[in-house]
């Protein structure tokens, strides 16, 4: 049996992601709508609070345009998810494009999948990739905007 959740959207299905999104490229999408749908995600997914306050940081931010900024999960589809706008991915965008990427981004990138009901092998491997891409690619960009990892030390066994 499927759970019907955000405006109709089966959670357990694709949820009619060509014509929700207008097509595969995203065309036709609505500002008002997607903000509404993901506010709406909050309640239905019973998302904490933390991770709210996280998602809603990156919607109200001055720093860059959610909407026409943000390009989803690039390389992998978002289950359950009609449009690019999965908030784990919107908020990674947000990181990256602010200038707060790396290893804590990535490391929230994780947390907001979980909370967004994604299996810990799905979201581990989504986390896995992008660390990946960034320790592979990113870093050795030398773009201003890539902030050095931050790996977080393991306490000794003395």
């Amino acid at each position: 049996m499927m759970k019907v959740g955000i405006k109709g959207c089966q959670f357990g299905g694709r949820c009619g992601v060509q014509a929700a999104a207008g097509g595969a490229s995203g065309t036709g999408l609505n500002r008002m709508t997607e903000y509404h749908r993901i506010i709406e995600s909050f309640g239905v997914l019973n998302v904490p609070l933390a991770v709210r306050v996280l998602v809603r940081e990156a919607l109200d931010s001055r720093d860059w345009d959610w909407f026409k900024d943000c390009d989803g999960c690039t390389g992998v589809s978002e289950m359950y998810w009609p449009t690019k706008y999965f908030p784990p991915c919107l908020r990674h965008d947000f990181d990256w494009q602010t200038g707060h990427g790396g290893w804590e981004a990535n490391a929230r990138f994780y947390r907001i999948q979980r909370a967004y009901r994604m299996s810990a092998l799905q979201a581990g491997t989504r986390f896995l990739g992008v660390t990946v891409s960034w320790f592979a690619w990113f870093k050795w960009r030398g773009e201003q905007n890539q902030p050095p990892i931050k790996v977080p030390s393991v306490p000794s066994a003395s």
